[in-house]
This record gives structure tokens, sequence and C-alpha cells, in this order.
């Protein structure tokens, strides 16, 4: 039996981000001139697990060559797919989980700060 992908969109009163620890690159595609993707690993707290209901969570991060990136966070055994925008992280969150995508990104290392 297939299982159903769930799609969501969140706004800023649903999960938050506001710790995340030891990102670890998974896997990577460029597309040249176009994109990178990213697959990327974090630990989470329990209690950001729990309440979110996040059993094997990972980031899929996007970056742009025009600019702008795009975050999701896919939850692997629920196939849960959530998009989410800057409101859903805390500010210096966001700025690691971009700053480690633009570092192991094959296209765009040399914008990383």
């Amino acid at each position: 039996m297939q299982q159903q992908i769930r799609k969501k969109s969140l706004g800023s009163d649903s999960l938050y981000i506001d710790e995340m620890k030891h990102l670890q690159l998974y896997s990577t595609l460029s597309l040249k001139m176009v994109e990178d993707r990213l697959l990327i690993n974090a630990d989470f707290s329990d209690e950001f697990m729990k309440e979110n209901r996040l059993i094997q969570p990972f980031f899929y991060v996007t970056i742009y060559a025009r600019g702008g990136e795009r975050v999701r966070l896919i939850d692997e055994q629920t196939t849960a797919i959530y998009n989410l925008f800057k409101s859903n992280f805390s500010t210096s969150s966001y700025q690691q989980l971009i700053q480690f995508a633009m570092r192991h990104s094959k296209q765009f290392r040399h914008k990383a700060n």
C-alpha cells in the first residue's frame, strides 16, 4: 500500500525552530546556473520532536542562482513535508542553516560568510 505524502505550509504560529545542533550534509544536487539542493540532517530537542510529532526529520534546502532560498522540513518516517518560512526560525537558527547550506553548496561556496 502506498503512503500518501502530506504537504503543509506553516505560518508563524506553527513549528518554531529555535535551536538545532550538529548539522550534517546528507546529499547535494547542483543544477548549474540554476540552483543547488541540499539534504541536511540536524539534531532537534526531544521536546521539539514530541510537540510537532516528528520522527525522522531533515531539511531540504534549495538555493537559487537568481537569489533567495527555500527551506522545507521533511519527516521521512511520516512522509510529511513542511514548507518553512523565515518566521518559523529564530534569526540565528535560520542564518546557521543557510550559511551551512552555502558552505556545502557546489555553486555558492564563494558567497558564504
